[in-house]
């Protein structure tokens, strides 16, 4: 297998740069986000939670995103595990071995669609949590550019490729032309 491209997101973009585009991408998000559900129940009485409910969904929503990244993976009878490093401070899904493009593609953009649906779906039947369902889409998109940038770099492979997971990135592997 020859590697068809090579991606670690801190070496092509840099830390600045995926944090300050995450964010603006995530503010974005939200704004259009509560004001296209703000126009559906504009005399909406919003029920007060408080901090501490809203904090714990915050802190819930990074391993439930690595969670359902593991899912599909999990599926396909393949294996893969949650991991917390100390380098990133972060959970990800550690792949052991290669996996087709097209579980690649559904591993990575998993969480994006299952949590969006939930927040698209839950402001209707509970309007008086718009705010609630707002906050944890909105930190779900923050976190999901990443994976939206390995979508397209996904995307744009061969069709007959692999993805092989390391340490610093992914590798997009093909089989050997000779």
């Amino acid at each position: 297998m020859n590697c068809f491209k090579s991606i670690n997101l801190i070496r092509d973009y840099g830390k600045l740069r995926l944090g300050l585009l995450s964010t603006m991408f995530s503010l974005t998000y939200f704004i259009v986000y509560f004001m296209m559900f703000r126009m559906f129940h504009p005399e909406t009485i919003y029920t007060q939670t408080g901090l501490f409910p809203i904090l714990v969904l915050a802190i819930l929503i990074i391993p439930l995103h690595t969670f359902l990244h593991c899912i599909p993976i999990w599926l396909t009878g393949k294996k893969a595990w949650m991991e917390l490093t100390d380098n990133r401070f972060s959970f990800f899904c550690r792949i052991p071995g290669v996996l087709p493009k097209r579980t690649a593609l559904i591993a990575v953009s998993f969480p994006l669609v299952v949590i969006t649906s939930v927040s698209l779906i839950g402001p209707l039947l509970f309007p008086e949590y718009l705010h609630v369902f707002a906050i944890v889409s909105t930190l779900n998109m923050f976190f999901c550019l990443k994976d939206l940038i390995y979508v397209m770099h996904l995307w744009n492979a061969p069709s007959d490729s692999f993805l092989e997971d390391s340490p610093t990135g992914f590798q997009i592997i093909v089989r050997r032309t000779f």
